[in-house]
C-alpha cells in the first residue's frame, strides 16, 4: 500500500514508487529513515546518493539503482552528478538484469541513433506485447513490473523513447507523434499485430499510436492521460489556469514566459518541471514549451482508435486529472470495444499508476489480455 513518508507529495510520490516493488527495489526500513531526513532539493540529492553508495557497497545492487535512480531525479542537466547518477543506477541495474536469461537488449535503429529495447521472452507465448514509460521514463526502472507479464506469458518488447533515456542521450527529443518509435518496434521485429502498453504519459502516447498504427490490437492506458497541456496547467490555481490559457490563445509569449518565470522563483518544483521540460523538448523558454505539450493532445482523432482499448485511473491521481477519463469513456466511441477501470482508496490503487500496489494494475492487465489471448 502507499506509504506516506513525507510532507511534500512530489517527493513522497518518488518515494513510492520504488517502494511499490518492495524489498526487491528497496529496504524499507532505511527508506523511511532517509525521508525523515529530507527538507529540500539538495538534501534530496545528498541523502540518496548516500544509500546508493551503501547499497552498492554492500552489493545490493538493484537497491542501488533505484536510489541512484531517486538521487538523479530531481537534478537539472547542468548539474555535475547528474550524469554520473544516470550511469551509476544504469550500471547497478544491469548488474542484475544482465543475468536474467531470458531478457535480451536490443539497439533498434531510429532516426539517427537507436532506442534501446528490452526484450522480455516469455516461457509459453500467448502473444507479444509493445511497452513503453512516459515523459523522461527509462526502462529499466519498470524491469520488475515488466517481468510479471513475461511470467504470465507474454513475451514484452520495452523501449525508450523519443525523449527518454539513452534514446534522449542521443540528442531524439520529447514527440507528440508517437506512433513513429512504435512503427519502428513493429518493422523492426517483423510483429503482425500486438497489443501496446502506454504506462504513465504512454497512457497518451499508446492512444495517439493506436490512431495511426493499425498493427495495434489492444491500446492500453496505464494509467490515463487525454490532453497534455490540461494536465500541465491542471496544478496551477484558479483562476490563474483560466489567465494562463487565455494569455497562451492569444500567443502573448512575453507575457506568459514572465508569469511562469515568476512562479518558478517561487516554487522550487516548478522550476524543476519547467527547466526539465525544457531540457526533453528542447525548448528555450516556457511559452515554446507549452506549445510543444500544446501537441499532445487527442483532440480530434478520438474516432481514429478502432482497436479494442483498456483504460486504466486512480481515483486519486495528484498529476492525471480524473476528468480525463470520463472524456476519454465518452469520446472513444469507435474502439471495438472500451473498458475503464477506476481504481480507488479502498484497495490501495487510488495513485498515479497504482503506485503503490502496481501489482493490482499488472494482474488486472493480464486478466484481461488472458481473456483474447488464452
Amino acid at each position: 500500500m502507499y506509504a506516506k513518508l513525507h510532507p511534500v507529495k512530489q517527493f513522497d510520490f518518488q518515494i513510492n514508487r520504488i517502494i511499490t516493488y518492495g524489498e526487491k527495489a528497496c529496504d524499507f526500513r532505511e527508506v523511511k529513515e532517509t525521508a525523515a531526513k529530507i527538507t529540500d532539493f539538495d538534501s534530496w540529492f545528498k541523502e540518496w546518493k548516500t544509500l546508493g553508495l551503501k547499497a552498492e557497497k554492500e552489493q545490493r545492487f538493484l537497491h542501488a539503482a533505484y536510489y541512484y535512480r531517486l538521487a538523479e531525479f530531481f537534478l537539472t542537466e547542468a548539474h555535475p552528478e547528474k550524469e554520473i547518477m544516470y550511469k551509476k543506477s544504469i550500471e547497478n541495474f544491469h548488474k542484475i538484469i544482465s543475468k536474467d536469461q531470458n531478457l535480451e537488449i536490443i539497439k533498434v535503429p531510429y532516426k539517427n541513433g537507436y532506442m534501446k529495447t528490452f526484450l522480455f521472452k516469455a516461457k509459453k507465448e500467448k502473444a507479444r506485447i509493445i511497452v513503453f514509460g512516459g515523459y523522461d521514463s527509462f526502462i529499466e526502472e519498470f524491469y520488475l513490473a515488466v517481468k510479471d507479464l513475461a511470467d504470465a506469458g507474454y513475451t514484452v518488447y520495452m523501449f525508450e523513447g523519443p525523449g527518454q533515456g539513452k534514446t534522449l542521450k542521443q540528442g531524439i527529443k520529447f514527440t507528440y507523434q508517437w506512433e513513429k518509435p512504435v512503427t519502428a518496434i513493429f518493422d523492426y521485429f517483423k510483429i503482425e499485430k500486438a497489443p501496446v502498453v502506454g504506462i504513465s504519459w504512454g497512457g497518451y502516447f499508446v492512444l495517439r499510436a493506436a490512431a495511426f498504427e493499425k498493427r495495434i490490437t489492444e491500446a492500453i492506458a496505464f494509467d490515463i492521460l487525454y490532453d497534455g497541456f490540461d494536465f500541465m496547467t491542471s496544478p496551477f490555481p484558479f483562476p490563474m489556469k483560466q489567465i494562463f490559457k487565455t494569455l497562451f490563445f492569444l500567443k502573448a509569449k512575453d507575457t506568459i514566459n514572465r508569469l511562469v518565470w515568476n512562479l518558478m522563483k517561487k516554487k522550487i518544483l516548478a522550476q524543476w518541471a519547467i527547466e526539465h521540460g525544457q531540457y526533453i523538448t528542447g525548448t528555450k523558454t516556457p511559452f515554446d514549451f507549452y506549445t510543444h505539450i500544446k501537441q499532445h493532445t487527442l483532440k480530434g482523432i478520438e474516432d481514429k482508435i478502432t482497436c479494442n482499448v483498456l483504460l486504466l485511473a486512480g481515483e486519486k491521481d495528484h498529476y492525471i486529472p480524473l476528468e480525463h477519463y470520463y472524456i476519454l469513456m465518452k469520446k472513444l466511441k469507435n474502439a471495438k470495444s472500451l473498458t475503464g477501470r477506476i481504481f480507488t482508496e479502498e484497495e490501495g490503487g487510488q495513485e498515479h499508476c497504482q503506485t503503490g500496489n502496481h501489482k493490482l494494475a499488472i494482474d488486472y492487465i493480464v486478466n484481461w489480455l488472458d481473456e483474447k489471448y488464452e
